[in-house]
């Protein structure tokens, strides 16, 4: 089972697959890439992550508003987060597309 499995690696490890896996790449050890699939698989399965546009999008407007307040460089600030998110988004949804059966 998976979080038998994530949860007896180290923590450095688990770091590190979760650090590839946000990047879109597999790790080169097989048995830790299959790891990573599955660690992918299981973020998608989580509620956050399934409503990700319905708190995104709101969450972002308003973040845009308040850094429209301070400054322009803010307002930057905000836009490059709100492009890693999606970024993140759509590399772990590749690797656990990866990892479904074709």
């Amino acid at each position: 089972m998976f979080t038998e499995e994530w949860g007896a690696l180290s923590l450095p490890d688990r770091r590190r697959i979760r650090r590839m896996v946000r990047i879109g790449r597999l790790p080169e050890d097989p048995g830790e890439a299959r790891l990573a699939e599955a660690f992918a698989d299981f973020q998608r399965t989580r509620l956050w992550w399934r409503m990700f546009w319905l708190w995104f999008v709101p969450g972002l407007l308003l973040a845009l508003g308040v850094a429209s307040t301070i400054h322009p460089i803010v307002i930057g600030i905000v836009l490059a987060s709100g492009g890693q998110a999606i970024l993140v988004r759509r590399n772990t949804t590749r690797i656990a597309r990866q990892a479904a059966p074709a």
